[in-house]
């Protein structure tokens, strides 16, 4: 996909083409809603502020097929299309993890420093509320939080008529 704002698509472990850290917004970003652009708007500021990139962590596989492949997913989106509502949405870069068994085993502080320090060197992480990640969704918002290498923003969830706006709500 070619992409008119973005500056790079990495995949891991390619090493990212700056030095001087980023802001991290982290998700699936399936479908880029309004909960997730509201995120954005958020990590975006603080990218402006901090005068870094800033950088989308997604997954690919949507890590739902990995963890319930028993479970339908429909997906909102191909990569393709998410890389192109991203790139309109303004961020600097995006970064893709592919998303595997073995990804799914690490515990939440093999992903914050191997993922977010070593690989993305990230200032400032963005994720919604009610975030999770590594081994059986061990890791959440205050485990980001208690790490001092960076700053951790939780980005209130996104409400409408119909409650949270989220990709799931939006799948049906």
């Amino acid at each position: 996909m070619r992409c008119k704002r973005m500056a790079w698509l990495m995949t891991y472990p390619e090493r990212l083409p700056l030095d001087g850290g980023c802001v991290v917004a982290i998700g699936n970003f399936d479908g880029v809603h309004a909960g997730h652009r509201s995120l954005l708007a958020v990590a975006k500021a603080d990218a402006q502020a901090q005068n870094v990139p800033l950088v989308v962590l997604t997954f690919e596989p949507h890590p739902r097929s990995i963890l319930r492949p028993d479970v339908p997913l429909k997906r909102l989106t191909t990569l393709d299309e998410k890389l192109g509502l991203l790139d309109a949405a303004g961020v600097d870069g995006v970064a893709v993890l592919g998303f595997t068994p073995d990804v799914a085993a690490w515990t939440p502080e093999a992903f914050v420093q191997d993922i977010l320090l070593d690989w993305l060197g990230a200032k400032i992480v963005c994720v919604g509320e009610n975030f999770r990640f590594g081994r059986k969704a061990a890791g959440d918002v205050a485990l980001l939080t208690a790490e001092t290498r960076f700053t951790t923003r939780a980005v209130t969830l996104l409400k409408d008529d119909g409650g949270v706006v989220s990709s799931s709500r939006l799948r049906g």
